[in-house]
């Protein structure tokens, strides 16, 4: 919940809803931070609401470390076995159940761990991502992963399911016959992200990640000897930044600043990065879930070099000319001629795009959440 990335600002643009409908009667149950982690994360972020504890709370929080230990550690990072199941829940009480107009549930492996198809209609599941055996299907990664029997039973429990694409939307309605609504993504910084659609570009190309396995991916890609030479003979800097530059291998660190790139590691606010580039990569793999980095790039006004993964069609259509598609596998040659040809683009963004896209984006949200 606390950590610098994507996830954090999908619950940040939630909590935000939640708090322009309910006002300060918006209770947190943490299962991803310590009680005191989160209380300071909410007040960090200005959030007026209350995290819950005691002795129910903090079962919750112990199940679901373990379950995040078991399924993303032993699984997906050491790899000492192949699956990974947690047969322990912990029930929502009932008396909190009767409490609540509205259940919130970030992430399907949430719903089955507190039991909320006892909530039924009462609960808004956001999906966050297709969890069930999503490994298999997509040929990534293992993380924290449900059955698909598991994930089928809440979009027959009665809760309201919402997705955070409309490629996973199709996906879902694919597997299980259930097309759930989407809940776009807004980056809390989208007025000052929209400012920079109205300044100089300069001929730089520059890629933004957290820590992932993914972004490992990226990043040799962007090491890569063709990619950093065709980037040179033209003049045009790379920069990475981000949570990755501190977990990738500094062997790929160190191929970028010797070809010319510029790392800057972890910054303090994406808007100092978005400020430096005129272009940004993000040449991902089969995946699902939001493309956050695409969304944002997008609203700054820069150009987006991306897969079919890294932008739904629907996003695309609300940014146009600001696309370029690249093929997967990337082709590192291939790669620099599209970022070159891009800084040396003098089509200038739609400045009416990213108002529109928000404004709608945010209308939809108002009414995601009230039955």
């Amino acid at each position: 919940m606390c950590s610098d990335n994507g996830i954090t600002q999908l619950q940040l643009q939630l909590l935000n809803s939640l708090v322009s409908i309910y006002g300060d009667a918006v209770d947190l149950l943490s299962l991803g931070a310590s009680t005191g982690i989160a209380r300071k994360w909410l007040a960090d972020n200005d959030l007026k609401i209350s995290v819950l504890r005691g002795a129910y709370p903090f079962l919750a929080y112990l199940n679901a470390i373990m379950w995040y230990g078991g399924s993303a550690v032993l699984c997906n990072k050491l790899r000492l076995i192949d699956r990974f199941y947690f047969p322990i829940r912990t029930p929502l009480p009932r008396s909190w159940i009767n409490r609540y107009h509205i259940i919130v549930c970030y992430y399907p492996w949430g719903h089955r761990l507190l039991r909320l198809e006892r909530a039924a209609g009462k609960v808004v599941a956001n999906l966050a991502d297709i969890m069930a055996d999503r490994h298999e299907r997509m040929g990534a990664r293992r993380w924290i992963s449900i059955t698909a029997k598991e994930e089928n039973a809440i979009f027959h429990s009665g809760a309201r399911c919402v997705a955070v694409s409309q490629s996973d939307a199709e996906e879902f309605n694919q597997l299980y016959g259930v097309r759930p609504e989407v809940m776009n993504f807004v980056p809390p910084d989208h007025a000052k992200l929209m400012e920079l659609a109205l300044q100089v570009r300069s001929p730089c190309v520059g890629f933004l990640g957290a820590p992932s396995f993914v972004n490992e991916e990226i990043m040799r890609i962007l090491a890569h000897p063709e990619f950093l030479s065709c980037l040179s003979r033209k003049g045009v800097e790379l920069i990475v930044a981000g949570g990755i530059c501190r977990t990738v291998d500094p062997a790929l660190l160190r191929v970028i600043e010797e070809g010319g790139g510029r790392v800057l590691g972890r910054i303090p606010s994406t808007i100092d990065f978005y400020r430096q580039v005129s272009v940004t990569l993000n040449p991902v793999g089969p995946s699902t879930g939001v493309k956050i980095k695409s969304i944002e790039s997008l609203i700054a006004g820069k150009v987006l070099i991306t897969t079919r993964w890294g932008v739904d069609p629907d996003l695309a259509s609300s940014f146009p000319g600001q696309v370029v598609y690249t093929d997967w596998p990337v082709d590192p040659s291939t790669l620099g001629d599209l970022a070159i040809q891009a800084t040396q683009s003098s089509v200038a963004a739609p400045s009416f795009a990213a108002k529109e896209y928000v404004e709608k984006s945010q209308k939809c949200l108002q009414g995601l959440h009230i039955r």
